[in-house]
């Protein structure tokens, strides 16, 4: 057990040291020498791990999204039960914002792989993958406020998805390299949420 775990140790060291290469100098950059020498490993040591480069790279993105849902899964747990579905929204949609800076580095490393997900369908996969499902999510919360009479009836939810998506997006990758402070990219999120379903979470 204590090898496995000093394994997994290693190969997370070594994906992080793919995530500040690929945050300095960018993806393309990145090499099987320049990542054994930014995780102070051998070479040998990372192809033990890794057969090719692709390989390396794809475990370097695999591991931030999984951080990344980590800490969405950690903010849900903390929400008081029974969470409705615009609680739910609201904190997926904050985590997003980049509040952690564990979050920020995530995205900047997320957006150092777009390049290579227009002709890679994993990376593809894995930065998009989820991304029908979560807007659906958000689709269904804006029909159900809407049924409720807390959201407008004549917003279209699946065009309404689509904006609160890509406004979380956009203001996370601002907050991620700096170009908005955490609170003004909330505050924004806010307001448009406030115009969605009113001033408050369900719970409120």
């Amino acid at each position: 057990m204590p090898r496995k775990v000093d394994t997994e140790q290693q190969k997370t060291d070594i994906a992080r040291a793919v995530w500040r290469l690929a945050e300095r100098s960018g993806l393309e950059s990145v090499s099987l020498r320049e990542v054994a020498a930014e995780a102070h490993v051998s070479m040998g040591r990372v192809q033990y791990y890794f057969r090719t480069r692709e390989e390396m790279l794809l475990h370097g993105l695999r591991l931030a999204q999984q951080r990344m849902r980590a800490r969405v899964e950690q903010r849900l747990g903390r929400l008081p039960e029974p969470a409705g579905g615009e609680d739910t929204l609201r904190a997926v949609l904050e985590e997003m914002t980049g509040e952690d800076p564990d979050t920020r580095q995530a995205i900047r490393v997320s957006v150092a792989y777009h390049p290579r997900a227009a002709h890679d369908p994993e990376v593809a996969r894995l930065l998009f993958g989820d991304d029908a499902e979560l807007r659906s999510f958000a689709a269904e919360t804006v029909r159900a406020a809407q049924a409720e009479g807390r959201a407008r009836s004549d917003l279209d939810p699946e065009h309404e998805s689509r904006v609160i998506w890509s406004l979380a997006e956009s203001l996370g990758v601002e907050v991620a390299f700096g170009r908005l402070p955490f609170r003004d990219a909330r505050s924004t999120l806010r307001y448009h949420l406030a115009r969605v379903f009113g001033d408050g979470a369900e719970s409120r």
